[in-house]
């Protein structure tokens, strides 16, 4: 297996490197006149060749070639709509090459293998990192930064977040998001609980639940609090479990200017000595080691669970709708972070422009910015058409029902408005969970970016993380000697560990 992991790594990067050599061959594709072209050479660097839009005028792409996932509109949902009214709009046909979404990146490196390479593509993590440091993806810092969507933007942490060594390849359509924690409101109410504001009263919280009876069943079979594993199976690792590991990581992380594992540090000590002591307490869902996500969020419906750490905004209401429909008097509780942490919020999913498009200043000016314009682009994209999905009523924006599912209301067409990155005033009003939520959670959020890539950590890290969930597992739920199962990790994850570091800190 690890030498398959390897040979489809080395065949991603060999087919990156000869996309790059090819496109840098040639300033013009044939056949194209356009007096804006650029040469497509190398652009790690900061396109110096670039005219500002003040001494020229950006040429209009009659059409731009666009390759998404299944977080864009589904055909089935009215796609055609969004297509046909962004035409309308900007005289420019977008071409949508939608694949499965199991089956995204994987027709993603199809593409760029068998120079089928779209204008545009979403790419996220280490995709990302990887074809931007190849010199797949065009560098549209300068367009970024001499843009007006720079100005729109509310927290330029956000677009930070997805700089490969201090230059742009992509730009976010929405925050990256993140979790915060549920608890059950009405057992807060019934048994007479505040809402815990350090690491002792949420202990205190989790033991109430576990011995007062607080569905009221006269049994004692409530889960205290539930997650998806000990460690989440990608970065961050720690997302999740926030009030025990706090500052802590089992991820690699950095430490005055230097690449650390976290899993060594001496706070990743005392977050598994958190961890074991509650999961032996009963306090921890006893099957957290084999809980998936969707049995999470089962287990959460069916009204046995207080505590379950999730994402902010839109699954807020979700869990309500879900919850009380098997228990009608439950209430769903965002809470702060509590004094020791704070939540993290995820490095958010790029849109980039790949170095085969043969206008990448007309894709960024009349797509990119048109769909964070603030106005009537990014209502396109967020909310749709008006008399199609969203109709107006006293000055309010209503969503009329969804064309794939007309029991439910139309949700978004691409960008998701409350994770809005612009100063976009959004004419739908939110419902008050999803802006409660969001709220909470953005008042002690820490921005993260992306991780490092390199061919060394892509290769290792997926069999370096099962050690730690092994090792990790073993301390918490077979109450093993924290200290021991520390050194145990240190020899089985060494070489793994020496080859990530000395490449991440070269």
């Amino acid at each position: 297996m690890a030498k398959m992991k390897k040979l489809v790594v080395l065949l991603l990067v060999a087919t990156i490197v000869v996309f790059s050599l090819a496109a840098c061959s040639s300033s013009k594709p044939a056949g194209d006149d356009s007096s804006n072209q650029q040469t497509n050479g190398d652009n790690t660097g900061s396109n110096n060749e670039q005219t500002s839009e003040s001494e020229k005028e950006v040429e209009k792409p009659s059409e731009i070639r666009f390759m998404i996932d299944g977080t864009f509109l589904l055909p089935d949902n009215g796609q055609e709509y969004l297509v046909k009214a962004f035409e309308e709009k900007t005289g420019i046909k977008l071409i949508v090459n939608q694949p499965a979404h199991n089956e995204y990146y994987e027709k993603v490196n199809l593409a760029f293998a068998t120079e089928e390479i779209p204008d545009v593509v979403l790419l996220s993590g280490s995709h990302y990192l990887n074809y931007a440091m190849q010199g797949a993806l065009y560098d549209i810092t300068e367009l970024y930064e001499n843009s007006e969507v720079k100005n729109r933007i509310v927290d330029q942490a956000i677009v930070d977040a997805v700089r490969v060594n201090g230059r742009l390849y992509g730009l976010p359509k929405e925050r990256g998001n993140g979790t915060v924690t549920y608890v059950r409101g009405d057992w807060l109410k019934k048994l007479g609980i505040d809402i815990p504001k350090n690491y002792n009263e949420f202990i205190d919280m989790l033991r109430k639940f576990a011995n007062e009876d607080p569905d009221g069943n006269g049994k004692k079979d409530t889960i205290p609090l539930t997650a998806a594993g000990l460690i989440n199976s990608e970065f961050p690792m720690d997302i999740y479990l926030r009030e025990f590991y706090q500052t802590a990581t089992p991820d690699f992380v950095q430490k005055d200017g230097k690449w650390v594992d976290g899993m060594t540090e001496p706070e990743m000590k005392e977050a598994l000595k958190r961890l074991q002591d509650a999961y032996q307490e009963g306090l921890i869902d006893k099957e957290i080691v084999t809980n998936k996500t969707s049995t999470c969020r089962d287990k959460f419906y069916s009204g046995k669970v207080g505590v379950f750490n999730y994402w902010a905004g839109q699954w807020n209401e979700n869990l309500i709708v879900n919850l009380t429909a098997n228990v009608p008097e439950a209430e769903v509780t965002p809470i702060p972070a509590i004094e020791e942490t704070y939540y993290i919020e995820r490095a958010p999913v790029p849109l980039c422009i790949t170095t085969a498009a043969k206008n990448p200043e007309g894709i960024f000016k009349y797509f990119f910015e048109y769909m964070l314009d603030s106005g009537e682009g990014q209502t396109l994209f967020t909310h749709g058409i008006e008399g199609i999905t969203y109709e107006m009523k006293d000055g309010k924006m209503v969503k009329l029902p969804s064309i794939q599912n007309p029991d439910v209301p139309f949700n978004k067409m691409f960008i998701a408005g409350e994770l809005s990155i612009t100063d976009y005033q959004d004419p739908y009003e939110y419902s008050e969970p999803i802006v409660n939520s969001l709220k909470i959670f953005r008042e002690k959020a820490v921005q993260y970016s992306l991780f490092p890539t390199s061919e060394t950590l892509t290769q290792l890290l997926p069999e370096l993380n099962s050690i730690k969930s092994q090792i990790v597992a073993k301390i918490v739920v077979d109450n093993y000697d924290i200290d021991q199962g520390l050194e145990e990790y240190k020899k089985l994850a060494k070489d793994y560990v020496d080859a990530i570091l000395a490449d991440l800190n070269k």
